[in-house]
């Protein structure tokens, strides 16, 4: 693991050091995210390819799912919450 020292500007502001910027494949106008995950901050480029995240949760408990049995989750996940009206006012649920 390679690690960089930046300086923090007055403006709040850091440079990303141009070997990082080419290990990343950032280039000007790019965007990056900033996340603080158990107290460090983790930077990520927004146009890394989602494939290159594979497994970065971990193993998936019940095994490798399908892009459709992914898609069908989501679905039901977010069908189930739109159709729920528990705990709804009336006046909250769609005629």
């Amino acid at each position: 693991m390679k690690v960089w020292e930046v300086t923090l500007s007055p403006k709040g502001q850091i440079t990303i050091p141009k070997e990082m910027r080419d290990i990343l494949g950032l280039r000007p106008g790019d965007q990056v995210i900033y996340s603080v995950i158990d107290g460090e901050i983790v930077v990520t480029p927004k146009n890394i390819d989602l494939r290159d995240l594979a497994g970065l949760l971990g193993s998936p408990p019940n095994g490798p799912a399908t892009l459709e049995e992914i898609d069908k989750a989501v679905v039901e996940a977010g069908g189930a919450s739109v159709l729920s009206t528990a705990g709804d006012e009336k006046s909250d649920v769609a005629a």
